[in-house]
């Protein structure tokens, strides 16, 4: 039985790890026990707790902030979040990029880093689509680059054109490869993000995509958003940080997926 001293000690660990939580969206255990001091067990021991206050959500090797599926924070909310690793997905995604390519880029603050990439490392006689009016405004600065808005109805949470004036707009256009975003990357439930809106504007691109890229950060692996973008058999190759937990890379590769880890400053 914990004596008061031991239970003052836990809670105020609790505590801080929920404001981990809240500067960052997710946290893994092994980090949290070197940062405490404390046994990995321990830590879990804080998480399922948390959890069991409805505070939390159990993913593999941590936790994350429990919210409502379809809850979103603001574009510039989320571009505070785990800027690091976004910036090494993106420039990794980036890489992938070749002179000649017709490429859709999606909304959101990862594909946003490799935008940045992009234009620190010019490809040639690139086509990019996009239905980010933030995407574009950057995309169009650089050489060679030709650059075609989606049409349809601006969400201002996220600046994305979506609706059905962007699924027409889509009709008649193929990429070699889709750059999108994601909120939740599951093994049960697939590709997810917050939006139903954009939901039926990401699924129609991955339908005319050759190969589809994932971008997503360690804290969406695990996790499931309200609207569901593709089934996981679809993605071609995700790109995490490598913040992700071994044990679901493990997972996603054996579902078939090509899993690749950007690390920072490379």
């Amino acid at each position: 039985m914990e004596t008061n001293g031991k239970k003052e000690i836990t809670e105020l660990r609790r505590r801080r790890i929920l404001e981990e939580l809240r500067r960052h969206g997710a946290v893994r255990t092994v980090e949290l026990a070197r940062s405490f001091a404390v046994s990995p067990m321990t830590i879990r021991n804080d998480l399922a707790a948390l959890a069991e206050r409805g505070l939390v959500e159990r993913v593999h090797g941590g936790a994350m902030l429990k919210s409502p599926l379809a809850s979103e924070p603001s574009y510039f909310e989320k571009t505070q979040l785990n800027l690091a690793e976004k910036r090494a997905i993106g420039q990794r995604a980036a890489s992938l990029v070749e002179d000649g390519m017709v490429l859709f880029i999606g909304n959101g603050t990862t594909t946003m880093q490799m935008v940045q990439a992009l234009k620190d490392n010019p490809p040639r006689r690139l086509k990019v689509f996009t239905n980010a009016l933030t995407h574009a405004m950057e995309l169009v600065e650089i050489p060679e680059v030709e650059v075609y808005v989606i049409g349809g109805y601006l969400r201002g949470v996220s600046y994305a054109m979506v609706g059905p004036l962007a699924r027409e707009a889509l009709g008649s256009a193929y990429f070699d490869r889709a750059f999108l975003g994601a909120n939740g990357v599951s093994l049960a439930h697939g590709i997810t993000i917050p939006s139903l809106e954009e939901a039926d504007t990401a699924r129609e691109v991955v339908q005319r995509a050759r190969e589809l890229v994932v971008l997503a950060d360690h804290t969406k692996l695990g996790a499931v958003a309200h609207a569901k973008i593709a089934e996981l058999a679809t993605v071609h190759i995700l790109i995490t940080d490598d913040k992700a937990a071994p044990e679901i890379l493990r997972e996603l590769v054996a579902a078939g997926l090509q899993v690749i880890t950007a690390e920072e400053g490379r």
